[in-house]
């Protein structure tokens, strides 16, 4: 885990060292993990094509079986369901896939973010404890690298001369981040806690996250196809998202500046290549007519299926003339599914059908 987070780390240094400033560099690097998960993006815009094109046929399945609660009949329903997504090949779960990898990076990142002297750095163990031993003889606690970085810049000669007497070696000024915002507040902006200070512009990030959150979440619900959800799913998942949206936000009001403008730049490119997918690779539209002919098609196959199975029991046994002619078409219905999709009986195990008398009238 160590090797993977100074690969980061070691990306977000030269980020830094190339622009001069900590903030561009977490832009840059927010922009490079779209990029590489762009793929993964892709995938989930055509997943959701998929799944919208399957949504007229759904339409039909759900139809039929409307105003019927009872538990049999909404098995037998989510039953026909799953054998449709089967059929046309869509994967409910595969929309999961994204989410399931941006989460183990968003957590490298968070360390990342806020152990700038390990991973970007690369001071060792012993230098980082002789700084914050140091730090505390001021009267400087902290446990957090990221808070250290101003104390560092401002005592520089003063740490230097502690590490020289440990035989720690040195600390230059070129390895340590510039966390100004553009100037603003020194090389201590990005280091500080919004809620350390609520009367600073520093409240900007948690209240930008609430917001970019919120908007984010409204723009994907546009964008991109949402399945079929009952009043009470709806509900959970609008409180799911606010409750996201107020944690995102307490989290920023809490943590390191930096943290929180991560989040922001991370949530600004979303929408914009959520907006980008979305005009490149349409989601289908259909007219009320589609859905007219995709139920009307499902009740033709689902009337034949259901016919088929009462006329299989009625030829389990011998009948008259009288009762074959009263089955009429549906003996026709019953030999043509037969035929594709029941096997011929074999083996003493197989019942054997009955033979059919022809109608002598």
């Amino acid at each position: 885990m160590n090797a993977i987070l100074k690969f980061f780390g070691k990306i977000l240094s030269i980020f830094n060292s190339w622009t001069g400033s900590y903030l561009l560099a977490l832009f840059i690097f927010a922009l490079l993990v779209k990029l590489i998960l762009l793929p993964f993006a892709i995938k989930q815009q055509k997943n959701s094509i998929k799944q919208a094109m399957v949504r007229p046929k759904e339409m039909a399945i759900r139809n039929r079986y409307k105003g019927r609660n009872d538990q049999k009949t909404q098995q037998k329903m989510q039953t026909e369901v799953m054998e449709l997504y089967q059929q046309e090949g869509y994967n409910p779960a595969s929309g999961c896939l994204p989410l399931l990898i941006q989460l183990p990076i968003m957590l490298m990142l968070y360390s990342v973010i806020t152990k700038p002297l390990s991973f970007i750095c690369g001071f060792s163990t012993d230098v980082i404890n002789k700084i914050a031993e140091y730090l505390k003889t001021i009267n400087i606690n902290t446990t957090q690298e990221i808070q250290m970085i101003p104390y560092i810049t401002d005592k520089l000669n003063e740490i230097n001369a502690v590490l020289a007497e440990s035989g720690l070696g040195q600390v230059t000024s070129d390895a340590i981040p510039n966390l100004s915002f553009f100037g603003l507040g020194g090389n201590t902006y990005l280091a500080q806690i919004p809620s350390d200070d609520i009367i600073s512009l520093l409240l900007l990030v948690p209240a930008l996250n609430c917001i970019f959150t919120l908007l984010s979440t409204y723009l994907t619900k546009k964008l991109t196809f949402q399945p079929m959800q009952d009043q009470q799913t709806q509900g959970s998942m609008k409180f799911m998202n606010i409750f996201m949206a107020g944690m995102t936000t307490f989290i920023a009001f809490t943590v390191p500046a930096a943290i929180g403008i991560y989040w922001i730049f991370n949530n600004l490119l979303g929408m914009l290549q959520q907006f980008i997918l979305a005009k490149t690779m349409p989601l289908p539209k259909f007219t009320e007519e589609d859905f007219k002919r995709a139920e009307k098609e499902y009740n033709g196959k689902a009337g034949k299926k259901e016919t088929y199975h009462k006329t299989k029991i009625a030829l389990s046994r011998p009948l008259d003339d009288d009762e074959y002619a009263d089955l009429g078409e549906y003996v026709s219905v019953y030999d043509e599914r037969a035929e594709e999709e029941e096997p011929e009986p074999s083996g003493q195990s197989a019942i054997e059908k009955a033979p059919l008398k022809k109608n002598k009238k």
